[in-house]
């Protein structure tokens, strides 16, 4: 499998010969990035098997590409249903060769409480669970979900031992880390703060891709 990291904190997924955009096209929030005008274009020229959205937050989503993709390749879109100008599922999909199952989850911090919000296990010959912005404590003692062998996060997984600890139980295997700022533009001091939580992974293979950067697992 591949992961191209594409945007602030999304990826494309490359899995048993199937496609799936995860969060992968967004506009810029400072400090985080934006995809860039290339990249989003080459998105456009070679369209994936399908796109997913965890939550409408602009640092996420982008929505002239979900119309685009929507009235380009009539594919499904994963989200919320307030996405709003596209068609979206929330159930359970084959696409090619995986099958991608949204699961309602809750967005981290107080002030994301009211954001409809999902995360997506994406199962094939391997499982990704991509968790979008759902908070990492809502995980203890989950029982539904099945044995992840890479798990995507954002930085609130590894900035705090409580976070940390969250992502090891979930998965004990390869853990992505998106949602990362430059290095030299982190005013938030978050690579410092991620590589003192997650720096001594105790058996767990951690990534912090750039962007653009390919990971091969």
């Amino acid at each position: 499998m591949e992961i191209l990291r594409t945007a602030n904190a999304g990826v494309l997924l490359k899995l048993d010969d199937t496609t799936i955009l995860l969060d992968g096209v967004c506009r810029e929030v400072k400090p985080y990035l934006a995809t860039p005008l290339h990249l989003r274009e080459a998105l456009q020229k070679s369209w994936p098997d399908a796109v997913a959205f965890t939550h409408m937050h602009k640092d996420h989503y982008d929505p002239d590409y979900a119309v685009e993709f929507s009235k380009c390749t009539g594919g499904v879109v994963f989200g919320p249903e307030q996405l709003g100008r596209v068609t979206t599922t929330r159930e359970s999909t084959r696409i090619g060769n995986v099958t991608v199952k949204p699961v309602k989850s809750r967005h981290i911090g107080a002030a994301g409480k009211e954001t409809e919000h999902y995360s997506y296990l994406v199962q094939g010959s391997k499982c990704i669970f991509f968790t979008g912005d759902a908070s990492p404590s809502q995980w203890a003692g989950c029982t539904d979900l099945p044995k992840i062998d890479v798990l995507i996060v954002p930085y609130a997984y590894a900035i705090t031992s409580a976070g940390w600890r969250a992502a090891r139980a979930l998965c004990d295997g390869t853990i992505v880390l998106v949602h990362m700022p430059e290095k030299n533009s982190d005013p938030d001091g978050l690579w410092d703060l991620v590589l003192s939580v997650a720096g001594n992974p105790d058996g767990a293979t951690f990534w912090i891709p750039a962007l653009e950067e390919y990971i091969e697992i």
